[in-house]
């Protein structure tokens, strides 16, 4: 019989910040958006004192500085170093698993005992410990909505890990969970849903099919059978994406139009790595700026979107390209605040047909973008790069607050002296 274990790190981007800093261990830590504009994740000391998400982080700056509460910029570049190390372990549990999110992923066993499953999840929750330093909680049940039930509840559990495959366990346990909870159900759902005086999990699956796929249709009637143990949602293969986006508000206010071509670059490399990586050419660039106007800061847009005449992966060929859109949409005097690019109709790179006139991938250069590619991720983002970029770019996005690349950058290494 199989059954689903959904996986999911303990406040995933504060243990990422503890894990470097143990200092950390036992205050609130909280980490900001891009900008520091508002919160975007709490250690379990914050969210006791009542730090919300998506709060602005100048309205409890001054809550923040009594409370003594640790705060930090995103850090995307280590928190996703780490993810990817998690993942490696789960995959080696599990080769059927389907990475939901940066700190989420289902895994699927056959086994006709739970119980040996559960001593399974604890060993691979102490080698995560172990291997990569970071906490994680592991939800058992027959069905991945029940395994996100059971996930929560693990949080909750000395053990980090929970077991919701007994139906006599899963009464006790949806009895009490509150339907707005359960995984799919937003605010304007649940609250249609008590409507209907259904309040808890319980009252969803104990409600008739029928009705269920006549008011919610076949999504709502998907998990009400996924309540019942019925399971209904597979593991999702990763699919390869249609596009990739690529966009930063910028830390000030820009004006001139090099800075933004160098933003553009940076955007365009960040693209191209994603793009290679996934084994696909783009066959268009889109490039668009975001204007401040007036006293109340209304926004503006600029966007023109440039077809490639050969599909294509190659960073230098983008980056002409978006310099080349730039100089079209670009408005001299205007306050820029944020540009980005999209690269579109993406193919995979076995589907090119060779053209006639223009031929096919040029193998050199493919050869060259891959070199590159090997080499930062070897020795660390933009150890290679192109000038573009620039050296000192002034229109990042502020991270006063950002901790070190320890995991991706040798000179965060700590130095010991004997």
């Amino acid at each position: 019989m199989s059954h689903f274990v959904l996986a999911d790190c303990n406040n995933f981007y504060a243990s990422c910040e503890r894990l470097f800093n143990p200092k950390l261990n036992g205050i609130p830590v909280i980490v900001l958006s891009n900008n520091d504009g508002c919160v975007v994740a709490r250690s379990q000391e914050a969210k006791k004192i009542g730090i919300k998400m998506g709060q602005p982080y100048f309205q409890i700056k001054d809550f923040c500085r009594l409370h003594r509460v640790a705060v930090y910029s995103s850090n995307y570049r280590l928190y996703g170093d780490l993810s990817e190390r998690v993942m490696n372990v789960l995959t080696e549990a599990s080769p059927e698993i389907e990475i939901y999110s940066i700190d989420e992923a289902f895994m699927r066993f056959s086994t006709s005992s739970p119980d040996d499953l559960v001593a399974t999840c604890v060993k691979l929750r102490q080698k995560v410990k172990k291997w990569v330093g970071l906490p994680i909680s592991l939800g058992i049940a027959p069905t991945k909505t029940l395994a996100k039930i059971a996930n929560d509840l693990a949080k909750k559990d000395q053990t980090g890990v929970f077991n919701l495959s007994s139906p006599i366990v899963q009464k006790e346990v949806l009895q009490k969970y509150p339907i707005g909870d359960v995984w799919g159900i937003g605010s304007n759902l649940s609250a249609r849903l008590r409507g209907m005086s259904i309040l808890t999990a319980w009252d969803f699956k104990e409600m008739d099919p029928s009705i269920i796929r006549k008011k919610l249709g076949v999504v709502g009637e998907r998990m009400l059978w996924e309540l019942r143990g019925l399971s209904c949602l597979q593991l999702e293969e990763a699919k390869a994406k249609k596009s990739i986006t690529s966009s930063r508000s910028f830390g000030k206010v820009v004006t001139e139009k090099e800075e933004i071509a160098e933003a553009l670059a940076t955007f365009v490399s960040t693209a191209c790595v994603k793009l290679r990586a996934q084994g696909s050419c783009a066959n268009a660039i889109s490039v668009f700026l975001e204007s401040l106007e007036g006293d109340q800061n209304m926004r503006r847009h600029f966007s023109m979107v440039k077809t490639f005449p050969f599909p294509t992966s190659d960073t230098a060929q983008m980056i002409s390209a978006a310099k080349q859109i730039l100089s079209k949409i670009f408005v001299p005097d205007e306050r820029y605040k944020k540009c980005g690019i999209i690269l579109l109709d993406l193919i995979a790179n076995d589907l090119v047909i060779p053209d006639l006139f223009l031929g096919g991938l040029n193998p050199k250069r493919t050869a060259l973008m891959q070199t590159v590619d090997n080499i930062n991720a070897r020795y660390g983002k933009n150890t290679v790069f192109f000038c573009a970029l620039g050296t000192n770019p002034q229109w990042k996005m502020r991270s006063d607050k950002r901790s070190q690349y320890s995991t991706t950058d040798w000179l965060a290494l700590p130095i010991v002296k004997a």
